[in-house]
């Protein structure tokens, strides 16, 4: 069976060369059973909620077979909005979440990005859910993990020490990890 792996990246021109990295290691030990899509996202500097998930929903329309969502930053809070809001179709077998912000409580001003309250439902039926945190990201404060936690107790944490917000030092891990997601939903 072919696996998509749909990565969405985070904010900033700057992480071109992170999410290169990422996609090219992930694809170099995968595999052929596994393509990777890691699409150019509008306007990275400044982006929109509208104009990102719109990639993602388009992606999501087009991909065949089972997929496993990566969401690094900004891109696994794309991926977290837009689900809160909409159902997880039965193609998506799972989801990686890297250093992925909890809007709410935070003074950027990125209200557009924050999830509904009432989220948990659409990811009920989803449980293979990683949430990826380390003590040394630099950008996203450590603390947002136990946020995601008292909301979605039934995923999965990874949190970690000596990885920055690149995440490259975690690829060990989020490889067992899709490997568990792969496994699982053969079963």
């Amino acid at each position: 069976m072919k696996y998509t792996i749909l990565l969405l990246p985070g904010a900033g021109l700057s992480t071109v060369h992170q999410e290169k990295i990422l996609a090219d290691t992930l694809k170099a030990a995968l595999g052929e059973e596994f393509s990777i899509i890691c699409p150019k996202m509008p306007d990275a500097d400044n982006p929109s909620y509208e104009n990102w998930v719109n990639v993602l929903i388009e992606h999501l329309k087009t991909t065949r077979g089972k997929i496993i969502l990566v969401g690094h930053s900004l891109g696994g809070s794309v991926i977290l909005k837009h689900f809160s809001m909409a159902p997880v179709p039965s193609c998506i077998i799972g989801m990686v979440l890297l250093g992925v912000p909890f809007w709410k409580y935070q003074d950027w001003d990125v209200s557009e990005f924050v999830i509904a309250d009432k989220f948990l439902p659409n990811f009920a039926r989803l449980d293979n859910i990683y949430f990826y945190y380390s003590k040394d990201d630099e950008v996203i404060p450590f603390d947002h993990y136990g946020y995601y936690q008292e909301l979605m107790p039934q995923s999965h944490k990874r949190l970690l020490s000596n990885v920055d917000h690149s995440y490259h030092n975690a690829i060990p891990n989020i490889i067992e990890d899709i490997q568990a997601l792969v496994k699982n939903a053969t079963q």
